[in-house]
């Protein structure tokens, strides 16, 4: 993919129109695989960093955690530097994961489009998740964090990221409300918009992000 967001693929014409067809999500990570780490270090993206801090906090040691939409493993990183934790990593790219695999950051990475569940993870099995950078890609949202609720275990936390123009127009605070009052989580912080991609044109005034932070019931 060219540095300006640009795909071949007919499902997903620019990183800011984003998508939700999951085969074209899956071309437009796989074709960007290689240059994804350089471009996201020239656009100033520091989304992995702030998410995994305002996480860390609520983490006990050794804490296992699922990384949703892993990619390339930025989040890993971004965790690794808040204390020894237990990563496993979930991705629709299969090029992404490849590098995710050689950072060395997690213990297991699975192969999967988010849009499909249940996803091939066990009840309970994890003290945390976090997902940063990729709600724009899934149609359906809520049925992601029911999912996501199943797997993490009672007391533990869901970070994720969206962006303010998705939040908006998906009207994301009655859906974080919506299963609030469905008993499935309590919302622990809902942040400001900060900045997203500052050193990108398309993004570095018109869209920013929101960063979440909910306890599962």
């Amino acid at each position: 993919m060219a540095q300006d967001g640009k795909s071949q693929s007919g499902g997903f014409a620019s990183l800011k129109a984003g998508s939700t067809d999951s085969d074209a999500i899956a071309d437009y990570y796989d074709d960007w695989a290689k240059t994804y780490d350089e471009t996201l270090v020239t656009w100033d993206y520091q989304a992995p960093r702030d998410a995994a801090a305002l996480l860390a906090p609520h983490l006990s040691p050794n804490a296992h955690i699922l990384d949703v939409g892993c990619g390339t493993g930025l989040v890993a990183d971004a965790l690794s530097q808040f204390g020894d934790f237990h990563l496993d990593g979930i991705d629709i790219s299969a090029e992404s994961l490849k590098l995710a695999e050689k950072r060395g950051g997690y213990e297991k990475l699975v192969c999967h489009d988010l849009q499909k569940h249940p996803l091939p993870l066990e009840d309970d099995s994890f003290d945390a998740a976090i997902s940063v950078g990729v709600l724009t890609y899934i149609a359906d949202a809520e049925a992601l964090f029911r999912d996501l609720c199943r797997c993490v275990r009672a007391g533990g936390v869901i970070g994720f990221t969206q962006r303010t123009d998705r939040w908006e127009a998906l009207d994301f605070a009655a859906m974080i409300g919506s299963l609030e009052s469905a008993g499935l989580w309590t919302t622990l912080h809902i942040s400001e918009p900060r900045g997203y991609l500052p050193g990108n044109e398309d993004f570095a005034d018109e869209i920013k992000i929101i960063h979440t932070l909910c306890r599962v019931a």
